[in-house]
């Protein structure tokens, strides 16, 4: 028990890590990303925007400044070096994004690409970047045109068509720098990443131990209380109905001894589930699975509860396939479809049917299926029939005789099997108890 729950904790708690981790890592890896296009289009935007070519450079001269317009900044900057200390940090910074406004022709690798409106090409200017031909330059165009893409990458090229005079203008600028930059650092990130998520990993199942220590005392504590009062009640039980087995002797069988008799007989049946339950927590219930025919084991023990069903008004509906073998406990199983179909006559709206069908899987395996109408169906999630001593019926009525301990002993016994059993709403009034088995 304390494995398992030191599994579970475990694993919510490295599943909430790594989605921390993977959220962060892709926001700050798509924030990257971002910054990268948007640098990018800034420049492409400012070569659009001076008709192919940044501001202040001529595509002719393969880049060169004017070198008179930077004298000018510099005198600029030495003027204002004397103005009050506020002003010349403000002129300063403002100064500075001028310089790297400047060099950024030098920076960028760039080309652009005329085409147009028949898709024949009129121009092209590779006079900014080294790594890309005239001819190259022109198949990128030409395939991006073809695309109808307006703006995107191609390769390692952040690209941008614009309507221009004579057709359409291609602006490529090279980001190979910058992609090769955001490609180290999502590599880095996401080891870094990695890396943590083992730390804390390694953390985690480390101190695992001692977080779950005090539930798993508690638990403890609880379950060997259940097995010690379980076993300190079967004293008093017996005596109880040996003193009424001796007033039935003595003056006969009244309604009282009835009573006393079936009281009896349910808190046995109580305190029995209550050990089985506690044994199975503690993985000290043993099954002695063998190969056997689950239709006729289902036959047999759905039998007596026709008479029973019929008794309380309803009426069972069988329809069994037949030669269906799986490995399981004969009396394990036994007891599963007995509590079902007990479960089934006693809260079954009056009158109405109860079916018990068993079927093959087309996927393997067999399923067992108890259905039955019933006057209100359960609120909530139906998944909590299955939790000890909860009943749908709040007030705890006594006439349905159940003690809400029954479906947990069958859901246990269906796991231990390596099985599964659900409870469905077919519709507003029927409800159906399915057991999967290998």
């Amino acid at each position: 028990m304390e494995k398992r729950l030191r599994q579970k904790f475990v694993l919510v708690a490295m599943l909430s890590v790594a989605a921390a981790l993977a959220l962060i890592l892709v926001v700050i890896n798509v924030v990257n990303y971002q910054s990268v296009c948007r640098m990018a289009d800034d420049r492409i935007e400012a070569i659009i925007q001076n008709g192919g070519s940044f501001p202040g450079v001529s595509s002719a001269d393969g880049g060169q400044a004017d070198q008179e317009e930077m004298s000018d900044a510099s005198v600029v900057i030495l003027k204002e070096l004397s103005a009050t200390y506020i002003d010349r940090s403000f002129d300063l910074d403002k100064r500075a994004a001028d310089i790297m406004d400047k060099e950024a022709p030098y920076d960028t690798r760039y080309f652009t690409v005329t085409v147009d409106d028949d898709g024949a090409i009129v121009g092209v200017d590779v006079n900014h970047v080294a790594a890309t031909t005239a001819q190259d330059a022109c198949t990128y165009a030409l395939q991006v045109s073809v695309s109808g893409a307006k703006h995107g990458f191609y390769g390692a090229y952040r690209y941008r068509v614009v309507d221009a005079d004579e057709g359409s203008l291609c602006v490529f600028v090279n980001c190979s720098r910058e992609l090769s930059n955001f490609e180290a650092f999502l590599g880095a990130s996401a080891a870094i990443g990695v890396g943590a998520w083992l730390l804390v990993l390694v953390l985690v199942v480390i101190f695992s131990r001692i977080a779950v220590r005090p539930i798993v005392e508690s638990y403890r504590k609880q379950q060997r209380f259940i097995t010690d009062a379980s076993h300190e009640i079967k004293t008093p039980l017996a005596v109880i109905a040996a003193a009424n087995d001796v007033m039935e002797i003595e003056a006969g069988e009244s309604e009282w001894t009835q009573s006393i008799a079936a009281q009896v007989t349910r808190l046995k049946s109580l305190t029995e589930r209550l050990v089985f339950l506690a044994r199975m927590d503690e993985d000290a219930t043993q099954f002695e699975k063998t190969d056997l025919d689950l239709s006729e084991l289902t036959e047999y023990a759905s039998e007596p509860f026709c008479a029973v069903a019929e008794s309380r008004g309803k009426k069972l509906v069988r329809d069994l396939e037949s030669g269906l073998h799986v490995q399981g406990d004969i009396s394990a199983l036994s007891q599963v479809v007995e509590l079902l179909l007990d479960n089934a006559t006693r809260y079954a709206s009056d009158g109405g049917e109860i079916e018990l069908a068993l079927k093959k899987r087309s996927r393997g395996g067999v399923t067992l299926q108890v259905s039955n109408a019933v006057d209100a169906m359960p609120e909530g999630d139906l998944k909590r029939l299955f939790d000890r001593f909860y009943r749908a019926d709040t007030s705890r009525n006594s006439q349905t005789g159940g003690s809400g301990v029954g479906l947990s002993v069958a859901q246990a016994i269906v796991e231990a099997h390596g099985g599964s059993i659900r409870a469905q709403a077919l519709d507003a009034h029927t409800i159906c108890f399915t057991v999967t088995l290998p």
